[in-house]
Formats: C-alpha cells, sequence, structure tokens
C-alpha cells in the first residue's frame, strides 16, 4: 500500500485510481486471488484506512536510510535547512475549512494553499521532517517544536522571516545552534557601520520582544553572535546572526559559506513542485491529500539516496568546474530503484546498471555564482503566468549585478582569479 502512494508520485499524480490499480496488479503489487485484482472502489477504501502516521514515519525513516556513519559534520553538529513554502491543494469544502483561502497580501485565491515547513539535511540532502498539518502556523512554532523533540546536536539554518531575539532565546534553550540573516530593526545597521566581521553582543529581552512570546521571559538576558559577510560597492553585506559565540572555533568567513548553502533548500522545493509536480495533486479528501504530499516526499529522499553514490552533497560550497550530476534525471529514472527493493520486480540488475551508467554521464559543470533571471530559475506555478514586462525586468536585475556576484564568488574561494 505504501508503494502506492509513492508509485502515484512518479506518474506525477496524474494517474487515477482505476489506472493505477491496473498497474500495480500489472507489476505484481497485489496478492493475485482472482483474475482481475481488487476493485477501484476497494482500492480506495483500503487507502483511507492507513493510518497517516505510518506514512510519515515511512518518509522519515527514508532520511535515516541515507545517513551514514562516514557523514561530515560541521563540528560535530548536524546542519539543518530550515525554510516554509506554500503548496497548493485542490478545492473542495474540507481543504478551504483547514487551511483557507489565504494568498498572503494579494487577497484571496481560488485554491486553498498549505503553508508547510521542511528541514532539510544539508550532510544528506534528504529532508529529515516535513510539516503539512497547518494552514497558516508561525514558522518560529514548527522549528520551535522539531528542536524541542530533536535529540542529535544541530546547527539551524534560516531565512530571515525567523527574526525575533525571543525565537533566538528559546532556540538557545533548546541546546541546539542557530544561524539565520538579521534585517529587521536598527541592530544590523549599528553593526555594520562598525566594519567588524564578528562581534558578540549581549540581548535583554523586552516587552518589544514578546508580542507573540510568553511574557514571564522579560528581563532574560543572553549572548548572541553578528557576522558581517563580504560585499561589493553595489551588492551589501549580510548581516547574521548565530548562537555560536565561540570566534576561534567557529571561524566568520565558514559560517558565512554554511550560509551561503541555504539555497539548496529552495532548489529541494523547486523539484518537489516542477519535476515531481506535488502541486497537481488530484484527490478530493484531505487525508489523501496529506498521503501523497508523504509519497513524494519518500520519492525525493529515495532519489537523493541514489544521487549520493554518485556524489555525496558537501557542507561547503562547491568551487567552479566541479561535476554536478542532473538530480531531475535521477527522480526520473529512480523508480526501477525502489520496484526492486520492494521486491516486485526481479532479475533487473542490468536494468539498474544501464541506469546508472546513465545517470553517471547526465551531469555540467557548477558555475558557482551564476547569475540567472529568477523568473527563469524558479519557474511560475502552474496557476499563474508570467507576464513579458516581467521577464524583462528579471533580466535587467540579472545583469545589472553579474560582474558583482562574480567579485564575491572569487572573494569566498569558489571562482579562482584570472591572472593578467
Amino acid at each position: 500500500m505504501l508503494f502506492s502512494f509513492v508509485a502515484e508520485a512518479f506518474r506525477r499524480f496524474t494517474c487515477g485510481n482505476g489506472r493505477l490499480v491496473q498497474t500495480l496488479w500489472i507489476l505484481g503489487c497485489f496478492p493475485k486471488r482472482s483474475q482481475n485484482g481488487p476493485s477501484e472502489e476497494a482500492y480506495r477504501k483500503a487507502c483511507a484506512k492507513v493510518p497517516l502516521k505510518w506514512i510519515a514515519e515511512a518518509g522519515k525513516q527514508s532520511h535515516q536510510h541515507a545517513r551514514s556513519n562516514k557523514d561530515k559534520l560541521y563540528e560535530g553538529m548536524r546542519i539543518v535547512l530550515v525554510d516554509g513554502t506554500k503548496i497548493i491543494v485542490p478545492r473542495t469544502d474540507e481543504t478551504i475549512k483547514t487551511y483557507g483561502l489565504g494568498s498572503g497580501s494579494t487577497g484571496n485565491a481560488y485554491y486553498p494553499q498549505i503553508h508547510a515547513g521542511g528541514f532539510f539535511d544539508l550532510t544528506t540532502g534528504t529532508f529529515a521532517d516535513f510539516n503539512f498539518d497547518h494552514g497558516d502556523p508561525a514558522e518560529r512554532q514548527v522549528m520551535l517544536e522539531h528542536a524541542t523533540l530533536n535529540q542529535e546536536s544541530t546547527l539551524y539554518v534560516s531565512d530571515a522571516g525567523y527574526n525575533g531575539m525571543a525565537h533566538v532565546y528559546l532556540m538557545r534553550e533548546t541546546g541546539h545552534h542557530l544561524l539565520m540573516e538579521l534585517k529587521m530593526g536598527t541592530l544590523a545597521e549599528q553593526f555594520r557601520k562598525t566594519r567588524k566581521r564578528s562581534a558578540i553582543i549581549e540581548i535583554t529581552l523586552r516587552r518589544s520582544h514578546l508580542k507573540n512570546y510568553p511574557k514571564n521571559l522579560i528581563g532574560s538576558t543572553f549572548k548572541i553572535r553578528l557576522i558581517r559577510t563580504k560585499g561589493t560597492t553595489k551588492l551589501r553585506s549580510k548581516v547574521l546572526l548565530t548562537t555560536l559565540l565561540d570566534e576561534k572555533r567557529f571561524k566568520w568567513l565558514d559560517i558565512a559559506k554554511l550560509y551561503l548553502q541555504r539555497w539548496r533548500i529552495e532548489l529541494a522545493f523547486r523539484h518537489l513542485k516542477m519535476t515531481i509536480a506535488i502541486e497537481h495533486i488530484r484527490k478530493s479528501k484531505l487525508h489523501r491529500i496529506r498521503q501523497l504530499l508523504w509519497g513524494a516526499i519518500i520519492l525525493y529522499n529515495l532519489s537523493a539516496t541514489i544521487r549520493n553514490k554518485l556524489k555525496c552533497p558537501t557542507l561547503f560550497p562547491d568551487k567552479e568546474k566541479v561535476k554536478i550530476y542532473c538530480f531531475e534525471f535521477i527522480i526520473q529514472l529512480s523508480e526501477l530503484f525502489f520496484l526492486a527493493a520492494t521486491g516486485v520486480v526481479t532479475r533487473c540488475k542490468e536494468e539498474i546498471r544501464r541506469r546508472l551508467r546513465a545517470m553517471r554521464n547526465c551531469w555540467f559543470l557548477y558555475a558557482p555564482w551564476r547569475v540567472r533571471p529568477k523568473i527563469c530559475q524558479f519557474p511560475a506555478s502552474t496557476f499563474t503566468r508570467c507576464k513579458s514586462t516581467e521577464r524583462k525586468a528579471e533580466f535587467e536585475k540579472s545583469n545589472a549585478i553579474q560582474n558583482d556576484m562574480k567579485i564575491l564568488g572569487i572573494q569566498y574561494g569558489q571562482i579562482e582569479p584570472i591572472n593578467p
């Protein structure tokens, strides 16, 4: 039954129950007690009885299988990238009641949207956890819940959307560490004017810090560390906030390079939406929708595990002219590996070798700081349109900062400087 959820993800959620049952029957996934296999109604009822926690646990186990004792850690800590994304789900009374029709500041949308939170393990390149339960949760609260249950020493890397000194204090109390960009308030501007690369500052929580937090934290003091990244004359340097206070052990340049890797979770969301088509689920019941969402996560983690056999991801940014294997191509060819592992298909070793050979030959040379228009790098959703004026504006922006991005690539050691 679990395979059926992943099988729908393989087929980009375009396969109806009838076709899927017939395909699974031909592959030998059901006990052959009759000549026709189970009916579509019987299959639908069986899927509805599978508890969601079983599928979620299988998704988390797919991450555990990708881990190894040889994984490279940063000073003994796991690096987990945290971010949220909007996922469009079918419009039904149940999904509207659960998630609503909110669409940010643009008003109501036609389709409900899940505000999902992802936890991406940088060491394995897989999703350690995903939260599909809330319609519009506080992202900070989702991170705190994950950190409270996490038993392994972890450095959480997030974007500026998780700002808030009370949030930093509570994350520090969990025993884990935090790294994020600091944008809000005057603290970032004051530190940028000092021209320092690293500084330790003591913070005292005031009433203004505790707007959405317990008021009994007023007066709590703790220390944070601010780091100023490299910039150019046109591109401003970023101010990072972290709870890693040891300046000798955790060098500011290493921490800045770690934050550069945050873009990997954005690419992971892109593959979920474009390659796996996680927004194309055509089910009406919320229980079935959540089952298939976890099926997509299992498919992604399975493909990442196969990719790791070709080349494991690195903690720090790759340098130019490094082979990067096409992850989209690996997702498309990974179905046979899942079939072989579940015992559905036998005598397929030669076909697996052929697919591995094809994966190894499908690569490109990594060019760090390559500037692409955002409208091309992250295609728009199926339910929106890109106007030609927006496309032109994105090209103009990318051309304006291309030289500055190359300068940053040289400063961070990703691009070799050209000697005259």
